[in-house]
C-alpha cells in the first residue's frame, strides 16, 4: 500500500533548554530533506504541510506506548523487539517522560497554528483510508545513532521512507495489549475523540 503527497517528520526528543532536541523532515513538495533544532519550527512546518493538503506522518524517537501484562514479573520488562534497550530502563524512562510532554506540545502548537485539531491515525491502513496524521515511533539504537540529535532524526526519517510502501511489515515491536501514551496525548489535544486510542499501539520503525 502506498500514498501520494506524503511528508515524513521525526523529532529526536530531549531537553530543549540544553539543546538536545532535533528534528528532520522529508517534504513531499521538495526534493531535499530538511532538519533543525527548534521545536517551534518543527510544529510550524508540520502545520504548513497540513495546510497545503499534504499527507503527514510524524515520528518521535521515544517510547510512545508501554505494555500491559498480567504477569507481575513481566509488568515493566522490555517490549518485544527492544532487546536490551528497554522502555523501562533509565534511558528509556527519561526519553518517555521528556518525549510525551514534547509530543503534546507539538500537537497543541499545530492546533493553534491551524485553528483546529487534525485527526490522528495509529496504523497505516487507517491513515491511507482516512484524512489524518499518522503517528509513529522511531527507534534509533546506539549502533545506528548519528552525530547529533537532528542527525538521529534524519536517520529515523530515512528508515521510515525505506519501509514504504508497507511500513507495517517493518514494525519492530509487537505487543498484544498496550497503554498508548501518544494516544493519551491525542485525546488531550483533540486529535482523537475515541477512548480506544489509549489501547492502540503505533508502528515502530527501528534503525
Amino acid at each position: 500500500m502506498s500514498i501520494n503527497h506524503l511528508s515524513v517528520f521525526c523529532a529526536d526528543v530531549g531537553s530543549i533548554r540544553n539543546n538536545r532536541f532535533g528534528w528532520a523532515a522529508n517534504l513531499s513538495r521538495g526534493s531535499n530533506l530538511v532538519k533543525g533544532t527548534s521545536i517551534s519550527e518543527f510544529a510550524n512546518l508540520i502545520a504548513a504541510e497540513i495546510s497545503a493538503n499534504q499527507r503527514v506522518a510524524i515520528g518521535f524517537e521515544c517510547p510512545l506506548f508501554v505494555p500491559v501484562r498480567n504477569d507481575p514479573v513481566q509488568v515493566n520488562s522490555a517490549r518485544s523487539g527492544e532487546g536490551n534497550r528497554s522502555w523501562s530502563a533509565g534511558a528509556g524512562t527519561g526519553a518517555l517522560a521528556t518525549g510525551i510532554v514534547e509530543v503534546l506540545w507539538v500537537m497543541n502548537a499545530v492546533n493553534d497554528i491551524l485553528g483546529h485539531a487534525p485527526k490522528a491515525s495509529f496504523n497505516w491502513d487507517d491513515f491511507v483510508s482516512n484524512p489524518s496524521i499518522l503517528l509513529w515511533e522511531a527507534f534509533v539504537t546506539a549502533q545506528a545513532k548519528g552525530t547529533d540529535h537532528a542527525d538521529d532524526a534524519v536517520i529515523a526519517v530515512n528508515t521510515f521512507l525505506s519501509s514504504l510502501p508497507k511500513p507495517e511489515a517493518h514494525n519492530a515491536i509487537q505487543e498484544e495489549s498496550v497503554l498508548s501514551l501518544v494516544g493519551a496525548c491525542a485525546l488531550r489535544a483533540g486529535w482523537s475523540d475515541s477512548i480506544a486510542a489509549l489501547s492502540q499501539p503505533c508502528i515502530v520503525i527501528k534503525a
